[in-house]
């Protein structure tokens, strides 16, 4: 068993910083959502990953705030910044649109406050939730796992060849 370990030590460590990371996330509140359109340029560049945190009070809210809301009508999340609050809800609009979305944002629809972005990583994103980027990226782990099963078994091979 040790020296399974020993031999995959770099995987074991990869996908334990992984299942940390997950954890921190899920635990954390933290999600990622990609910039789809311009309305908020250039604050987030279209195709920008945005850092998000669903772990807000809708009355911690305030004027200039970034946050995410599920738009009533689709369902869709929309990330714009409050330029108004009211007894209502929340008015908000992108920093790009000439007109807010006409749409007040309460704490049913409230999903999210802005953290921080990396601008334009999302196109990497969008292109795995394709099915020929799902398929790629699926095609690229199961390469690296075979080529680390014919790297083990050559250093088996060549361990086994010396002792002789």
């Amino acid at each position: 068993m040790k020296k399974s370990i020993k031999k995959h030590l770099f995987t074991c460590i990869v996908a334990g910083v992984c299942i940390l990371i997950g954890l921190l996330f899920l635990l954390s509140g933290w999600r990622l959502c990609v910039i789809q359109s311009g309305s908020m340029e250039p604050t987030l560049p279209t195709y920008s990953i945005c850092l998000v945190t669903t772990q807000v009070g809708y009355d911690d809210l305030s004027t200039g705030d970034i946050v995410v809301y599920r738009r009533p009508s689709d369902e869709k999340l929309i990330i714009h910044r409050i330029v108004e609050l009211t007894d209502t809800g929340a008015i908000t609009k992108g920093d790009a649109n000439q007109i807010d979305d006409g749409v007040s944002v309460t704490s049913d629809t409230l999903y999210a406050r802005y953290i921080a972005h990396i601008p334009f990583g999302g196109r990497i994103i969008n292109a795995i939730r394709t099915p020929a980027g799902f398929t790629m990226m699926a095609a690229l782990i199961g390469i690296l796992m075979i080529f680390d099963a014919v790297e083990s078994r050559r250093r088996k091979n060549t361990e086994h060849g010396q002792e002789m």
